[in-house]
């Protein structure tokens, strides 16, 4: 892949969205996961980009995984920290929490692949990554190629191929990465959600009352070991439970409402429409993704 000629580039002529000049690129099509298939490919790039911010992705719901091979990125998460990182680096995005990224060098060679699909923030989280930036080693350029090629098969066989490689790419980043250890009571505080998000009761206070532990310490303690705060941790488990719930069991609204924590129907289908931006309803209803 040749290197675009930046000559004619200045700082002062970059747009404010980040331009491709070079690369490649491959993304599935612009339709939901395949169905049968819970943690899918739905990108990779080996690009040269310009100055300036990336546009929102067409989907929120997913797990990035970026290098930068030269020059220069900014993420910022949604509690307003920035990490700058460049060679040598991978930055990680869970779809727990906003975000934004920018391209800070005139030109900037990257490469990443993201994932998305019912259980790909949920799969991300149990092998214990977390949204930052960390030491890695030089950009896996010829895995992302590879993950490239995979999706020029649009096939469920294709799709599940290419998550297989997704899947196996996340692993090694999971292994590399080695986020720092999890205090006792953010382990517990998790087993504590995981195993109980059904009552109507649970709540922050709740939770720091029964592990013995200040409210705001646990709140703060959990929010900087897994970056996301205890209620979101709490709201995205629940969102997961209902949409595999409402995808994939015949239970009354009434009832998934009930099994997620929620005594009224009313107020869980204003809540699903908040975080998914359909009403359980017309989720149950959608059919399956080809």
């Amino acid at each position: 892949m040749s290197r675009p000629n930046i000559k004619n580039l200045r700082s002062s002529d970059s747009p404010p969205v980040a331009r491709r000049l070079g690369g490649t690129a491959a993304e599935r099509p612009r339709d939901e996961a395949p169905h049968g298939v819970p943690v899918a490919l739905r990108s990779a790039q080996h690009v040269f980009v310009s100055r300036g911010r990336f546009e929102q992705a067409w989907s929120r719901r997913i797990v990035l995984v970026e290098w930068v091979i030269s020059g220069e990125a900014e993420m910022s998460l949604g509690g307003g920290e920035r990490f700058r990182f460049g060679p040598g680096e991978v930055a990680v995005y869970l779809p727990s929490i906003p975000m934004r990224f920018r391209a800070l060098a005139p030109v900037n060679e990257m490469c990443w692949f993201t994932l998305d699909g019912p259980l790909a923030d949920s799969f991300a989280m149990e092998l214990d990554l977390r949204p930052g930036v960390y030491p890695y080693g030089a950009a896996p350029v010829e895995q992302i190629h590879e993950l490239m090629d995979s999706l020029t098969d649009h096939t469920v066989q294709g799709r599940r191929r290419a998550s297989l490689l997704g899947i196996r790419m996340l692993y090694q980043v999971a292994d590399v990465v080695r986020t720092p250890e999890v205090p006792s009571v953010v382990s517990r505080a998790q087993q504590l959600i995981q195993q109980e998000f059904a009552d109507p009761d649970l709540s922050a206070a709740s939770i720091a009352e029964r592990l013995h532990y200040h409210r705001v310490s646990l709140s703060r303690l959990f929010h900087r070991h897994s970056g996301i705060t205890l209620i979101d941790y709490l709201t995205h488990v629940r969102l997961q439970e209902a949409k595999a719930l409402l995808g994939h069991t015949p239970d009354k609204i009434a009832q998934v409402a009930r099994k997620c924590g929620f005594r009224e129907v009313s107020y869980f289908s204003r809540w699903m429409k908040k975080h998914t931006g359909v009403p359980p309803k017309q989720m149950r209803n959608a059919p399956p993704p080809l």
